[in-house]
């Protein structure tokens, strides 16, 4: 029977961080993005070859099935697991270029777009899942953290979060859970904002001053969110 030998630590650490604690075969079966508690497994089962190339991290659930797997048994393949690596390490090897990427757009946005212009496709974005499009704009530009459990709310929202974050206006994720007492699952929402989106919606709330009603919806949102407005360092 071969030793098992412990993987170097500045290995295990690459694992963790190129897999970000993903498990790579619920990523390539079903596009599960979310953390997973797990183990770093030997594709080729050798527990001696700590090779970054033969290593991989796995749910426990996935850990238990691909060492269980037999010769009778279709089971996870070699080949497929590292198949899934290789996604699920692109996937998530591009979040830096992203940031980078969202953060330029951000600062392009802020510095030299005239602001009426970005508050008018804002609001046109938000107009394409709603007929409320300023008010919808609004909340979606101030708003950090936010659940549904109703689809009709929850999927303008994201729908609307796609096209700020593809400006770099923002970056968000969002994920299913069940809630105690709750007959239907929630989905909870959580956003990065960048200074724009504070920009933006401080000047949707400005040019609604001579409307009494559509200003008053709007700070009381405002309120009710959490929201002060753009930052003193803004």
């Amino acid at each position: 029977m071969t030793k098992r030998t412990k993987a170097p630590d500045s290995v295990q650490t690459e694992i963790l961080v190129q897999s970000r604690r993903r498990c790579c075969i619920c990523y390539g079966l079903n596009r599960d993005e979310t953390v997973k508690r797990g183990q770093i497994a030997h594709v080729d089962g050798d527990p001696s070859n700590n090779s970054l190339g033969n290593l991989v991290y796995l749910c426990f659930d996935h850990h238990d099935e691909f060492d269980s797997r037999t010769s009778q048994s279709k089971g996870l393949l070699k080949s497929e697991v590292l198949k899934y690596r290789e996604e699920l390490y692109y996937h998530f090897g591009n979040w830096a270029a992203r940031i980078k990427r969202d953060e330029l757009l951000n600062f392009l946005a802020f510095k030299y777009a005239h602001i009426e212009s970005l508050t008018e496709a804002a609001i046109e974005a938000a107009g394409y899942a709603t007929c409320f499009g300023k008010e919808h704009a609004f909340d979606v530009l101030i708003t950090d953290e936010v659940d549904y459990c109703d689809g009709d709310l929850y999927m303008p929202h994201i729908s609307t979060l796609d096209y700020y974050a593809s400006w770099g206006f923002l970056s968000f994720s969002y994920e299913e859970r069940e809630v105690e007492d709750d007959d239907l699952p929630r989905v909870f929402i959580s956003v990065k904002r960048f200074p724009v989106c504070d920009k933006i919606a401080e000047n949707i709330l400005e040019s609604c001053a001579n409307d009494p009603e559509v200003h008053a919806r709007l700070t009381h949102l405002a309120d009710y969110r959490g929201w002060r407005g753009p930052k003193s360092t803004v």
